[in-house]
């Protein structure tokens, strides 16, 4: 989980992201990826993990961006799955279920949580951001595979020695596109379950469309000369 500036979010994680981990009746560590916050984020992670065994807290000396903070994670993470979520929590962290029984049942290397599958998904989602978002990932599906509807949306599972096994270069919000579509280049099993996308409850969202369009097109540039 890349975390910058989610001091208010942190807090939530013992009543609504832990329970539903030991739900999933496996073992599993969280990594907080503090990505060089200027809040009060660093503390709380801290915190968290010295209240638990099974939370770590990794600390980026500068920002480095949601790409740069989510590929520390992934360094860092020693289980056999791998599993980004959002930090505040807009994907519910229940869905991790439908995402592991997917991957259970399909032998998928990727299992992204798309709320494009089912109409209502994205109602939480007002519009200024939802048609964007439904663009962009049509326009990536047309280009690398039809197969995936969600190209941007973080929340997803991989197997571990796939993801590792990819030149990651992302450095903002458009890693997740480039993992999938490596994914696609490299015919990877993948699978998806409908997941409802909600609204952030807590914190400012960092999310910045003018900068982050332009990473995603400088991506595609990247990719397409590859």
């Amino acid at each position: 989980m890349a975390c910058f500036n989610e001091e208010l979010n942190l807090p939530r994680y013992p009543r609504e992201l832990f329970p539903a981990l030991d739900a999933l009746d496996v073992s599993w560590e969280v990594v907080l990826v503090d990505d060089g916050s200027t809040d009060g984020t660093a503390a709380a992670a801290d915190a968290l993990a010295a209240a638990r065994a099974d939370v770590r807290a990794v600390r980026l000396p500068r920002r480095r961006g949601l790409g740069g903070a989510l590929r520390a994670g992934f360094s860092e993470a020693r289980g056999e799955w791998i599993a980004a979520l959002d930090a505040d929590l807009s994907f519910r962290p229940e869905a991790l279920r439908g995402l592991l029984d997917a991957a259970r049942a399909s032998h998928a290397d990727l299992v992204g949580g798309s709320p494009f599958l089912h109409a209502g998904d994205l109602a939480a989602v007002p519009w200024t951001r939802r048609l964007p978002s439904l663009l962009l990932n049509a326009f990536y599906r047309g280009l690398f595979d039809l197969r995936l509807t969600a190209y941007t949306p973080m929340f997803r599972l991989y197997r571990a020695e796939k993801l590792r096994s990819l030149a990651l270069k992302s450095e903002g919000f458009e890693i997740s596109a480039e993992i999938a579509a490596l994914a696609a280049r490299a015919r990877w099993t993948t699978a998806e379950v409908p997941v409802a996308l909600g609204a952030r409850t807590a914190g400012v969202s960092k999310l910045r469309r003018g900068r982050e369009l332009a990473r995603h097109l400088k991506l595609i540039a990247r990719l397409l000369a590859s």
